[in-house]
């Protein structure tokens, strides 16, 4: 409350206490005012009294008589500050600022200020929150594109504290007009970030991180400069990662987007809400997030060294906060998606190095007493845990593989090393033999490309038919009792899978199966951007992945989409591949497997050199056996 500030009574003295004045005296005061400054200094003044009735009428009288949209929103702010706003005020704001925000003849910049604060005084009163929402629903797409911005934000921030399909699609609609596209698709961002925090299982992690940075991508590109969305975006993108491949060294490249997209965004950030406010929920949790994405990053460099130079430091600030990142992370309870997440990762990657059990006995030895003991147990008994069960499932002794391990050993590899291996290769025979009559037709039909004879490049395309067969039979054979994340291949109806649920799938199955180098959504590749980006050796080649609700074979399949996998491949080897998610309606049956794959070959215009490209598709709208006529 400014003290020097003096208000008038009309004989000329000071009314010191508006608190106690009477309710004619105080409107008579505000009435001589000048538009602009005074009023807003004598609304801010007399918020510091806004218990008292008068003064309530007082400052909706200067609500009502200013004209300014730039001081109107100075007056938003100071109730925006209130500690707590009187019900008689909020209700008597409310009707000030709705004859404001209604009219579609008055200016933009007034109607969104308007707006906010019908937003501001609605929070913490249910039925005038009800009104607003019922207002916003209304909103038609032909109104000014200027303040349909402002609707987005306000539907947003809504939508994050009561989460509703209406509204979800209400931003979607906004997401088709030109001025509010990118705050809209930035909110639904949020909105499904959401919903990655609170989910119970891998597959609704993936496919909410997934929706949300298509969202965040949408805003970028239908906004000039979107910082926040961009921020957002390379987050998700890191957790993406993590989700799929784990705690990888590649990280730390996303370690310098991250620092860079944060150094710009506070650059360029507002801070104007108060810590109650909804509208300033979106930049408190975007920290959150940055500081989630940013610390996995950190930690796959952490974990990779063989010596943690400052053990209990690594323990206590870094393997703790992603363990329990629900609490030291977000401090929200119901962070489930992100434990599920942080959890995974870091105990696959403490479980390949085995040293890493030692330091936490260790830490524990020195710190029994610490608060953060009980949690340090748990981790340690996660990661113990996750070691027997890899024992159990992959048992090898000397005996295993027999001459297969003298031989690798003779190699090079040590025993325990070599060991791994050859029960790796035997655990893979009964994979391999299920698929191997269809692998040997591919590489016949790959014979004749003109890359095929050189060695790496053979062992390339070997391996990534190898497990782009493996994929299709895996897929064609598990249900959803058994991998919950199959789901999206028996979805029927308005909410079908993406080409993004595809992509995801298989970048996971490369993973499982150790394959050889890859990366999702690389770019600088042909002048464009890779869905999957394959590495061996110095050999490089992509995967290109799409999706297709009319498809009558594989070669019509190239014939549509094989000129972009060509177009990646311009520098290197002249063989690709191309994943299609099948969304033919075949009344829920699946081709046999014969028929999902096959070899196409592309000329590409202006061009004399062959390319050929292994086309395989994976078969959507699904139904079970039981099901099927």
């Amino acid at each position: 409350m400014e003290t020097t500030y003096r208000l008038l009574a009309q004989d000329g003295t000071t009314i010191a206490d508006p608190g106690s004045a009477h309710e004619d005296t105080l409107l008579d005061a505000v009435d001589r005012l000048h538009a602009g400054l005074e009023r807003v200094d004598a609304f801010t003044w007399l918020s510091g009294w806004a218990a008292a009735d008068a003064v309530q009428r007082a400052m909706q009288r200067l609500l009502a008589q200013e004209d300014d949209a730039t001081s109107i929103a100075e007056m938003v702010d100071c109730l925006d500050e209130l500690s707590a706003i009187p019900q008689a005020l909020r209700r008597r704001a409310w009707e000030t600022f709705r004859g404001r925000f209604e009219p579609r003849y008055e200016h933009d910049w007034m109607r969104a200020q308007a707006l906010r604060g019908a937003l501001v005084v609605a929070q913490d009163d249910p039925v005038l929150l009800r009104r607003l929402q019922a207002y916003l629903l209304d909103v038609a797409t032909d109104d000014s594109g200027a303040y349909l911005r402002h609707v987005a934000k306000v539907s947003g921030a809504i939508l994050r504290r009561y989460p509703d399909d209406d509204f979800r699609a209400l931003l979607m609609r906004l997401t088709g007009t030109g001025a509010a596209a990118d705050e809209a698709a930035f909110a639904l961002g949020l909105d499904r970030l959401q919903e990655g925090l609170k989910a119970r299982t891998h597959a609704e992690l993936t496919s909410a991180l997934t929706a949300a940075q298509d969202w965040f991508r949408l805003s970028v590109a239908k906004s000039e400069e979107r910082s926040d969305a961009a921020l957002h975006s390379i987050c998700t993108s890191v957790l993406i990662n993590v989700q799929v491949r784990g705690l990888h060294a590649e990280l730390i490249f996303d370690l310098t987007k991250l620092r860079r997209a944060a150094i710009t965004y506070a650059a360029y950030a507002q801070h104007r809400h108060s810590a109650t406010s909804w509208l300033g929920v979106s930049s408190r949790e975007r920290f959150h997030w940055l500081s989630m994405a940013t610390r996995l990053a950190v930690i796959s460099q952490t974990v990779a060294k063989g010596v943690w130079l400052q053990a209990a430091t690594v323990i206590e600030e870094e393997l703790l906060a992603i363990f329990f990142a629900g609490e030291r992370v977000f401090s929200r309870p119901d962070a489930h998606g992100m434990e599920l997440l942080g959890r995974q990762a870091l105990i696959q990657s403490l479980t390949r190095r085995r040293y890493c059990l030692q330091v936490l006995d260790q830490w524990l030895v020195e710190n029994a007493a610490s608060d953060l003991a009980a949690g340090v147990v748990q981790l340690r008994a996660s990661v113990q845990q996750s070691l027997e069960e890899a024992l159990h499932r992959s048992p090898f002794d000397e005996s295993t593989g027999g001459r297969l391990v003298d031989y690798l050993k003779q190699s090079g590899l040590d025993e325990t090393t070599a060991a791994m291996t050859a029960a790796q290769i035997d655990a893979s025979v009964d994979r391999n033999q299920a698929v191997s009559p269809l692998w040997s037709a591919l590489m016949e039909q790959l014979s004749g490309c003109s890359d095929y004879e050189h060695g790496q490049p053979r062992v390339l395309l070997e391996n990534m038919c190898t497990f782009l067969l493996r994929f299709l039979e895996f897929r064609a054979n598990s249900g959803r009792s058994t991998d919950p994340s199959s789901e999206y291949v028996f979805r029927r109806g308005a909410n079908l899978p993406v080409e993004h649920d595809l992509q995801l799938d298989f970048l996971k199955f490369l993973a499982m199966v150790d394959a050889t180098s890859f990366r999702a959504e690389a770019s600088d590749i042909g002048g464009g951007r890779a869905d999957i980006a394959i590495e061996y050796r110095g050999v490089r080649t992509i995967v290109e992945v799409k999706k297709d609700d009319d498809v009558p074979c594989n070669a019509t399949l190239a014939a549509r989409y094989a000129g972009q996998a060509t177009g990646y491949l311009t520098t290197g080897v002249r063989f690709g591949f191309l994943l299609v998610l099948d969304l033919t309606d075949r009344n829920g049956h699946q081709p046999h497997l014969c028929e999902q794959i096959s070899v196409e070959r592309k000329v590409p215009d202006g061009s004399q050199v062959e390319y050929h490209i292994v086309v395989a598709r994976v078969q959507a709208k699904r139904k079970t056996p039981h099901q099927l006529r």
